[in-house]
């Protein structure tokens, strides 16, 4: 049935369905009819009944083929590849389809077993690799044992040879320190401490290179420690020597000044004495004029006569004064002998004192001389004084006042003489200490010249011991920063071996990604291709089936159409359209217009029960 048959019926029989719902607007009428013109012309695309479905079937092999040209260019499985570009050379027409149903699996499982054969060799053959290299290389080999299949084969690929090249780097850095770590050691045994130096020589003497580097990581820092102890306890011996000295120098300073102090209270005793014997001498001479006088006054009284007592007298007076004096040096030198008594009790050294104390018991005597000397020449006035009264009635008074005075002279003697004695037996006594004490003295400073000796010999010593520590110093930071330097250079060289193999890993990992990427798109494709597949077939059994219901549907149309006619011969406009467009319906299910169809056929239904 064409379009512009229907569009004849729908336009025929709608001026009776107006007439009929004159309320009802003409945009329904012309919404339906537009809906079956479009029906009827998806229904004029479709295949005539009992026509082969070339479309469907064209559209359907082309997608097979377009899937198999897939795999034979993408696929990352070899068997895959070359099975579907026998399928796509083949002559056969159903060969593409044989590949899809039954050949890709086929390929697949050629393809996994030769994955497990090549895995199986790939796992024998690292098996036969281990312990066969070095540290790192043994660890990869386990690694990869417990790894995938792709480890062993990246592992035999390049894995491998990059592991090798590790461990021969590794090996080549380890000799290059071990040398220089033998080189340090040997330049310690000749230039370090004791200890460092005898530990160092055991290390070197074993030949080892694990236990000379021990001998650095663990040794030398014991070794250096009992050095430093021993140094320690030798600049403690040069402090204390350094202190000893200064002591020494200290009392040399203050036996200098003590013994310049000695010497100068030696010469102030000297002086005392001297004093002390110059007034002796005047007591002795003043006693000598008195008994002179006493001479005369008896000479007087035997003969009745008058001496002259004026030189006696004078002779008296001249004594006195001359003791006078020496009383006045001695306790000059007295005073002179406490101030360097003072400065021997000052610096400690108090040998010598005691002449400070007999410089004073001299001044003393020299005093009591004095007196004496005094006493003396009252008494040579008190006989003056008798003899001219020897006439007068008071002579027995006077000659009592000069018994007096001679009794006074004579105690006064007797004191200065007592005095005399107990500083001459005081002085007796301190030669006797000075003597033995000088002994001493001198015994004592030769004992202190030997041990300033030894402790300039050990400061010596220690200054060597510092100066040889202090170049050992400087040669062990020389040494250091020169160990620093190679530290620096093998780790910037580790770093770049280790960048390296990064790059080589983050390579084969990108690798493996992209791998794995084809491999999951292939079996993505795979498993498009199968959906499509069965829905292509799906579809043709669809197609099948709305073929035989459109047999059905024409029968149905025909007598649609007869029923049409009479409806509109009995002028029943609504039920004729309504039939029309069922058979419109009709012949268009099963095709792509069999919803417009059915839209056009819901439309007529709905006018017509509104005509109603």
């Amino acid at each position: 049935m064409s379009a512009a048959v229907v569009a004849a019926v729908l336009g025929g029989l709608t001026t009776p369905a107006q007439a009929a719902a004159p309320g009802r607007p003409a945009v329904s009428e012309a919404r339906t009819a537009a809906l079956l013109a479009a029906a009827l012309r998806a229904r004029a695309d479709a295949p005539a009944p009992g026509a082969p479905i070339t479309s469907l079937a064209r559209l359907s092999s082309d997608a097979d083929r377009q899937l198999v040209e897939d795999y034979a260019e993408f696929d990352e499985e070899e068997e895959v590849r070359e099975a579907a570009r026998k399928a796509l050379e083949s002559t056969d027409p159903n060969a593409i389809r044989d590949f899809l149903e039954r050949g890709e699996a086929e390929a697949r499982k050629r393809a996994q077993d030769r994955r497990d054969a090549a895995d199986a060799e790939n796992r024998r053959r690292i098996e036969d690799l281990r312990g066969t290299g070095g540290p790192y290389f043994n660890a990869e080999v386990e690694r990869v044992l417990k790894g995938t299949a792709r480890d062993r084969a990246d592992f035999l690929a390049f894995g491998a040879e990059i592991a090798r090249q590790r461990d021969k780097s590794t090996e080549e850095n380890e000799r290059k320190r071990a040398e220089e770590l033998r080189k340090r050691v040997e330049m310690l045994a000749t230039s370090g401490g004791p200890e460092v130096q005898r530990a160092a020589r055991i290390a070197l003497a074993t030949d080892d290179d694990k236990a000379i580097a021990e001998f650095l990581e663990k040794g030398y820092e014991i070794a250096a420690r009992k050095d430093a102890d021993e140094r320690a306890a030798r600049e403690k011996e040069q402090k204390e020597a350094l202190e000893a000295a200064e002591r020494l120098r200290k009392l040399a300073d203050d036996t200098a000044r003590a013994a310049r102090a000695r010497a100068k209270l030696i010469a102030v005793h000297g002086n005392a004495v001297r004093a002390l014997k110059n007034a002796s001498n005047a007591m002795s001479l003043s006693a000598a004029a008195s008994r002179e006088a006493d001479r005369m006054l008896s000479a007087d009284q035997a003969g009745k006569r008058l001496s002259d007592y004026t030189e006696v007298k004078k002779d008296a007076a001249r004594q006195v004064g001359l003791a006078d004096t020496a009383a006045k040096q001695a306790q000059v030198a007295a005073g002179q002998a406490r101030v360097q008594a003072d400065i021997l009790v000052e610096t400690g050294l108090t040998y010598g004192v005691q002449w400070s104390q007999i410089a004073s018991g001299i001044a003393a005597a020299a005093d009591a001389a004095h007196r004496a000397a005094q006493t003396a020449r009252h008494a040579v006035d008190a006989t003056a004084a008798d003899a001219a009264g020897l006439n007068a009635a008071n002579k027995a008074e006077l000659h009592a006042k000069q018994a007096e005075a001679w009794r006074t002279n004579a105690q006064e003697h007797a004191k200065a003489a007592a005095a005399m004695a107990r500083q001459a037996e005081a002085q007796a006594k301190i030669a006797a200490d000075a003597a033995a004490k000088g002994r001493q003295a001198r015994i004592d400073a030769e004992q202190a010249e030997k041990d300033a000796w030894e402790h300039a010999q050990k400061t010596r010593d220690a200054r060597v011991v510092a100066q040889n520590q202090a170049k050992i110093a400087a040669e062990q930071r020389l040494i250091a920063e020169r160990e620093r330097g190679l530290a620096a250079a093998a780790r910037a060289t580790a770093e770049r071996q280790q960048a390296t193999a990064a790059e080589a890993r983050t390579r084969a990992d990108a690798e493996g990604r992209t791998a794995s990427t084809k491999r999951a798109e292939a079996q993505q494709a795979a498993i498009n291709a199968s959906a499509a597949r069965d829905r292509a077939a799906t579809q043709e059994g669809i197609a099948a089936q709305a073929d035989e219901k459109a047999r059905g549907e024409e029968t149905k149309a025909r007598q649609a159409r007869e029923d049409a006619t009479t409806a509109e011969r009995e002028n029943d406009a609504q039920q004729a359209r309504l039939r029309a467009t069922e058979a419109v319906e009709a012949a268009a299910r099963g095709t792509d217009g069999s919803e417009a169809a059915r839209a056009a056929a819901d439309a007529a239904r709905a006018d017509a029960a509104t005509a109603r």
